[in-house]
């Protein structure tokens, strides 16, 4: 799905700034974060398309708030966006691209990677774990369901990593 597609179906629950967008989309979507640098640049791209207008909102001392809201065009491309296909699965995991090189690494270094990678892996478990129950409480269930789908992608990559370190490890020595 594309940044602009992700902002509009934020913005269908209501109005919301920029950085609101990016709280949701690092603490809530746990699918897809998105960063200040994709957001902006796409609402600019949807404002001037009409499928979002703008409100500023002035405040006194700090600087003044850019608040967005979907409009009736922006929901007709929300929803025609919905209906159009899924793009194949990006197995662009960047562990497994430098996996592809590990034959120039000496063995060492290489389970030196594993057991970071799977420290990783595990942290980000310990992260999704700290949200759970805010998840079950506050998500509806096509957000369970993907919070569960994302956990259990995480501990398939971190068991198959496990597996392979293991079999390393067993392998004899040269």
């Amino acid at each position: 799905m594309d940044t602009e597609s992700i902002v509009l179906g934020l913005l269908m629950s209501g109005p919301k700034t920029g950085y609101r967008i990016k709280t949701i989309t690092g603490k809530m979507t746990t699918s897809y974060n998105l960063s200040l640098n994709q957001i902006y640049p796409a609402l600019r791209k949807i404002e001037a398309a009409g499928l979002v207008k703008k409100e500023v909102v002035f405040q006194t001392g700090k600087p003044n708030k850019h608040v967005y809201s979907i409009t009736d065009k922006g929901r007709r491309h929300f929803f025609e966006s919905m209906k159009a296909p899924s793009m194949p699965f990006d197995y662009q995991l960047d562990f497994l691209t430098r996996a592809f090189f590990f034959r120039f690494l000496p063995e060492e270094e290489i389970m030196t990677r594993f057991e970071e990678e799977i420290d990783s892996l595990e942290e980000q478990l310990h992260d999704l774990d700290q949200i759970r129950s805010t998840t079950e409480a506050k998500a509806d269930e096509n957000g369970r369901f993907v919070y569960n789908t994302i956990v259990a992608m995480i501990q398939m990559l971190r068991e198959r990593y496990a597996q392979e370190r293991a079999r390393r490890m067993s392998k004899p020595q040269a």
